[in-house]
């Protein structure tokens, strides 16, 4: 259990480390940027990685219901779907509370819907008992984690637009819960393709892949449905906004390179944090779920200090963020000793 922990883990700061590379991307509007960003991410990494590395691949998806497929799509478009209201509350109601708001109650719903659609009876055991709890304390480091947010951005923004401020904060903190309920659809998806459609098991057992490469193929039809949304909507922003000419700028090999590594880091994030799930045993896609969004929140924080992103913040904003963070990993630590006790 505790590598599987490990793997989850190293899966969070990766995911939290990825979006790094875009403070180097110059001379790109936010479609360009993020259009070819997920055209990567969603598509030709996962795809090229998938069909070189997976043996058995198409016969392994032969033998998986066609109903499961249809599940996955629609589960995975709902994480498109998620993703897309994220990143449009964001300007909204800022980063810091968007990311809280988005990373908790996709936490919330990710790791208990799984939890109760596959073995619902392990919540009344000792150790189900101790994960619930650890879900409950992550919770509370991120809403203390959200107020650091609101109070940084209350200190920073003190010249406001009162009445349009309210009205950006209400219509995004509403977007963003939307968005966090539908960014829940990548970890059900994921349940879905290795727990009922075994994606992983025939893989693994039939064709001889290693645990690690297996996960490529439980997530590959994952990456499809959600690439279908956010590709769709990032083409329809640059005709609207006339951006493809970003693309003959002197920057765009450098920009597309850096955008590659944040491809690759993002599905190579997802397809570790697939393994650590999957070594967590039959609760890995609840106990991993919390342990991977809450390490990439705490990551992301930490990365947003480090490059002074909460310099001009007040102490007592620092002081919220800092409880936050603490609380969030005592978190993982019950959720930790919780699933040791189901084994």
């Amino acid at each position: 259990m505790g590598i599987g922990i490990f793997w989850v883990l190293v899966a969070a700061v990766m995911l939290g480390f990825y979006a790094l590379p875009s403070k180097f991307v110059q001379n790109y509007a936010i479609e360009n940027t993020w259009g070819v960003f997920w055209l990567l991410a969603m598509l030709i990494v996962p795809v090229f990685a998938t069909t070189f590395l997976v043996d058995g691949l198409s016969a392994t998806y032969a033998q998986v219901p066609t109903t499961v497929f249809i599940y996955i799509l629609l589960l995975s478009l709902l994480w498109g779907v998620g993703n897309l209201m994220w990143g449009i509350s964001i300007s909204k109601i800022g980063m810091a509370l968007g990311f809280s708001l988005l990373i908790g109650v996709g936490t919330l719903v990710g790791s208990l819907l799984p939890f109760l659609m596959g073995d619902f009876q392990k919540i009344f055991t000792p150790g189900g008992l101790f994960i619930l709890f650890g879900i409950f304390i992550i919770m509370l480091g991120i809403i203390a984690n959200g107020k650091a947010g609101l109070l940084r951005e209350t200190f920073e923004n003190q010249t406001d637009q009162t009445i349009n401020n309210t009205k950006n904060m209400r219509t995004g903190i509403i977007m963003c819960i939307l968005g966090g309920i539908c960014a829940a659809g990548f970890n059900l998806s994921y349940y879905v393709a290795d727990s009922v459609g075994l994606i992983g098991q025939i893989s693994q057992e039939q064709y001889g892949n290693p645990a690690w490469i297996a996960r490529l193929a439980v997530m590959l039809p994952s990456f499809i449905g959600s690439g279908i949304i956010t590709i769709t909507y990032f083409i329809i922003q640059l005709n609207k906004n006339k951006s493809w000419s970003n693309f003959q700028q002197i920057e765009s090999t450098k920009n597309i390179v850096l955008i590659a590594i944040m491809a690759v880091v993002y599905c190579t994030s997802l397809i570790i944090y697939g393994l650590g799930a999957f070594m967590l045993g039959s609760l890995g896609t609840s106990v991993g779920f919390a342990v991977f969004q809450t390490g990439c929140i705490m990551v992301a924080n930490m990365i947003g200090i480090a490059t002074g992103e909460w310099k001009n913040a007040g102490s007592k904003s620092k002081n919220w963020l800092l409880l936050g963070l603490i609380i969030m990993a005592l978190g993982i630590v019950i959720i930790a000793y919780g699933n040791s006790k189901m084994s």
